[in-house]
């Protein structure tokens, strides 16, 4: 079995993906090799997957940028997020943070958002890239709240980090902010999920603290296969990654990278993924980004 990251060596969706293989092959009997295609934000690794014989031997591990950002904002993307692929479970939730350089005198998020309001057009947030995740919600931060701040993209995470700890940018939106967080390197002003996830304790949301915008979407990553894949198929891939995901040990290494475990049922994800895709496409609409 082939378990498709799209994504290079390294970046948080090859980690799972690893991580879940190394798993899930005692239990399927089998090897499981992760190939890494990255690029075009995903859409040539969900490409391969579409287009890949439908016998499960060659599976998807999507995420809310690949398939809820990028199909909303590309219109001439060559997958359909829904009738392109077959839902088979979801590994868990990842959540952005919304972070600030130490030297900013702000603490919270109604502090962050009165210095920006007393300084418009003054303060840059760097993200992940132009139309990420990060930059949807940067946008929906400015729209919902009346403020004014200027998006920087970068080319990954670490880059946005880097550039907002050597002085470059005031705030970042990235997922990875955990590591930087507990070390004390950064200042975390609060998460973009509705709810405290297990990957993150104590953490404050931004939707609790009043931030207006932050309950539209949520980030995932998910096991997909192509779309004629029979049912039989997608339902004993269901069944075994399930249980690889209640994996005591996999779900402390999940929590460690950020990532909520998930813990619906099989039979429920198909329709939570739908509902997913689709509440990306609100935000992407929320944050009027476009794809250029």
């Amino acid at each position: 079995m082939t378990i498709v990251a799209p994504s290079a060596a390294g970046g948080l969706s090859d980690i799972i993906a690893r991580l879940v293989a190394s798993k899930a092959a005692p239990r399927l009997g089998g090897s499981i090799i992760v190939e890494n295609k990255p690029g075009a934000s995903g859409a040539i690794g969900g490409a391969t997957v579409m287009h890949a014989p439908a016998d499960g031997c060659t599976i998807l591990l999507a995420n809310g940028t690949s398939h809820g950002v990028l199909p909303a904002l590309d219109k001439t993307l060559a997958y359909d997020p829904i009738k392109s692929f077959a839902p088979i479970v979801r590994v868990g939730e990842t959540q952005l943070a919304l972070i600030t350089s130490r030297r900013l005198p702000v603490k919270n998020a109604q502090e962050l958002l009165a210095y920006a309001r007393a300084h418009p057009g003054k303060l840059s947030y760097g993200t992940f890239g132009h139309a990420s995740a990060g930059h949807l919600f940067g946008e929906v931060l400015k729209k919902h709240n009346g403020v004014d701040i200027v998006h920087v993209p970068y080319k990954g995470e670490a880059a946005a980090v880097q550039a907002l700890m050597a002085g470059e940018i005031e705030l970042a939106i990235v997922v990875s902010a955990k590591p930087y967080v507990e070390r004390g390197l950064v200042t975390l002003i609060g998460t973009t999920s509705p709810e405290q996830g297990a990957a993150y304790p104590g953490w404050p949301t931004l939707a609790s603290q009043s931030v207006a915008g932050f309950s539209l979407a949520r980030g995932f990553q998910a096991l997909l296969a192509p779309a004629a894949t029979p049912q039989a198929v997608v339902d004993g891939l269901a069944a075994a990654f399930s249980k690889v995901i209640a994996d005591p040990d996999l779900r402390r290494q999940l929590i460690d990278l950020g990532v909520d475990p998930a813990t619906e049922r099989p039979q429920d994800f198909p329709a939570m993924y739908r509902a997913l895709v689709e509440q990306w496409r609100l935000l992407v609409g929320e944050a009027g980004v476009s794809v250029e």
